[in-house]
């Protein structure tokens, strides 16, 4: 008997997590259907007999498909929803991780902590892992995810929340009440909460989870810093010079780990082996290149204002900073009143968002150097002749507009740094 037996869904959106829930969900004794739009419209079921929809977190909440499902009575879900069950019916311990930076951080820290599997937003579908032979599940959770899937993980972690997506979820408020969903379908279990989320962010917050904290300057019930030395509930993990990840922001992050981790039942050794062995996820705050005398950094995973800015501070010396890309609603008077511009001396605006940056540090930081470009290849050719001794690419921005990913983006920064490395 399988957990889907007698179930007829059907799947819209035919990306990796489209494909993957048709996959788990015949596997698991249903039956699935892949639709997706036609020519930018939606292609409406030809058949109305379904149990469900899942619907992929790529489709935004205006999308005619769930005006579909409401008027014909269907309840909407998501990839992750299908992994979640499949995981829970065969006793698999799961983490969900969401926030808005650290996310795959974390996921993956309390991976390697756990000996579990990392899955969802960081593109291994949760419902291919929860297949698998058995190991915890940790999986990252994209607010797009939370708006469509139930979940109640073992143990949830919410590393911090920021402004972000606002052109998806219509208001900050919707954005903030779907990270808190990753809680509120929870019957026991913990709630890891990091240091940097506003009282105000966790308004809808209603959970019988219990609550765990982190922090980096007080003792507190979860995990703490105490002198040169991480804590869990008042017991001494390691030093804090083990961790292998440099910047404030990872020392966050690994307290989130270190929490989840440990309420999942691992060691201190396990903890500490995982802290020593980290590596930084593929561009996030990568150096790639020595050209014209600079130094280079790939940070083209930090797509929102906190990111960049956590970018910026873990850089040394005088910063050009390359920003811009498809705006996700972004306020860029956040970033420009939180820079100092005696470090970050001139910016590159590049993209969609090129004339709002440049109007918002027009506002803000006038004296600022900005230049508008056309593409990233201009921008790195302005960034090789500025006087700064670091270029940073931290656009604070999707990548949209001009590439299929922050990690396309990422490799065509190093191909055009190196290309100007060349010809100097």
């Amino acid at each position: 008997m399988g957990i889907f037996d007698g179930k007829r869904y059907f799947v819209y959106g035919d990306g990796l997590s489209g494909r993957a829930a048709i996959g788990a969900i015949k596997k698991c004794g249903g039956r699935a259907k892949l639709y997706a739009d036609a020519d930018g419209r939606f292609c409406e079921p030809a058949d109305k007999r379904y149990d469900g929809a899942v619907i992929s977190p790529g489709i935004r909440p205006t999308h005619a498909v769930y005006e579909y499902c409401a008027r014909r009575g269907i309840r909407p879900t998501g990839e992750a929803e299908i992994g979640f069950k499949i995981a829970e019916e065969r006793g698999m311990p799961t983490v969900g991780v969401t926030g808005t930076n650290g996310k795959t951080t974390v996921t993956n820290l309390i991976a390697a902590m756990t000996g579990g599997v990392a899955c969802g937003n960081i593109g291994y579908p949760v419902s291919i892992a929860a297949l698998k032979p058995q190991k915890p599940i940790v999986c990252e959770l994209s607010s797009f995810q939370l708006y469509s899937s139930v979940v109640a993980p073992d143990v949830a972690v919410i590393t911090n929340i920021a402004s972000d997506h606002i052109d998806w979820h219509g208001t900050a408020a919707e954005y903030r009440a779907c990270k808190c969903n990753i809680a509120a379908h929870m019957r026991g279990g913990y709630l890891v909460l990091g240091e940097d989320i506003p009282v105000g962010a966790l308004e809808t917050l209603d959970t019988k989870a219990q609550i765990v904290r982190c922090s980096t300057t007080n003792v507190c019930d979860g995990a703490y810093i105490s002198g040169d030395n991480f804590y869990f509930m008042g017991k001494r993990v390691c030093p804090t010079d083990y961790l292998r990840l440099q910047g404030v922001h990872n020392v966050k992050n690994a307290l989130c780990a270190i929490a989840a981790a440990m309420c999942m039942g691992a060691s201190a050794g396990d903890v500490t082996a995982a802290l020593s062995s980290a590596e930084l996820s593929p561009h996030r705050i990568r150096d790639v290149s020595a050209a014209c005398g600079k130094r280079w950094i790939d940070d083209s995973k930090g797509t929102n204002v906190a990111a960049c800015l956590a970018a910026v501070a873990q850089t040394s010396g005088t910063v050009c900073l390359i920003l811009g890309g498809r705006g996700k609603a972004t306020d860029f008077s956040e970033l420009f009143t939180a820079i100092d511009t005696a470090r970050v001396t001139e910016v590159v605006a590049m993209g969609e968002t090129a004339q709002a940056i440049r109007d918002s540090a027009a506002g803000i930081v006038p004296s600022l150097k900005l230049t508008v470009v056309n593409g990233l290849n201009e921008a790195v050719k302005v960034a090789a002749k500025s006087d700064a001794q670091t270029v940073l690419l931290s656009p604070a921005c999707a990548s949209f507009d001009e590439f299929k990913s922050y990690a396309e983006r990422g490799d065509r920064f190093a191909a055009a740094v190196k290309a100007i490395g060349g010809e100097a």
